[in-house]
């Protein structure tokens, strides 16, 4: 017999089962096309003294699209940095509470976060605020980071109702 916190963490299961798996695979093709860019930049320049023209900016965005593409599955695996000095000795119930309140505030500052990049992306778009050499319109990257930070927002929603684990099990 499940109880209702177990049956709402079975719905939210999609997100692992869904996005997770997406964004997996998105941000390998990010880190593919990122060193494919590397070295095709590298050895224009130095075997062929012709370089990528823009690699240094598309360097950039990429590794902006990776860094965010990362963000909410770091989050689902509960893989960010944490400090664990008191986690051997905190009981059970505390660390649960604790869990909680950490994960609703991440929630919270991370929905915060996803509104600000929203309004930046606005506003770049109605400035017409381009990268340098290539002219990328950057407003529609920024929307993107938005969408991505939403999602950390809702990983750590989802993880208020995942058991905490013990980063550390107070034995020296």
């Amino acid at each position: 017999r499940s109880t209702g916190i177990e049956a709402l963490m079975q719905t939210m299961d999609w997100f692992d089962k869904l996005i997770a798996p997406i964004l997996g695979g998105v941000a390998a093709v990010i880190l593919f096309v990122m060193m494919i860019l590397t070295c095709s930049d590298v050895i224009g320049r130095y075997f062929l003294n012709a370089p990528v023209f823009g690699a240094f900016e598309l360097t950039e965005l990429l590794l902006a699209c990776l860094i965010f593409t990362g963000l909410p599955l770091v989050t689902l695996r509960q893989e960010h940095i944490c400090v664990d000095v008191l986690d051997g000795i905190t009981p059970d119930w505390m660390l649960r509470i604790q869990h909680v309140i950490a994960s609703l505030v991440a929630a919270v500052a991370t929905c915060y976060l996803a509104w600000r990049l929203s309004l930046r992306g606005a506003g770049m778009l109605a400035s017409g605020e381009t990268t340098a050499q290539l002219k990328l319109p950057l407003g529609y990257l920024t929307y993107g980071m938005s969408m991505l930070m939403a999602l950390t927002a809702l990983a750590f929603f989802i993880l208020v109702f995942r058991r905490p684990s013990r980063l550390s099990t107070g034995e020296v």
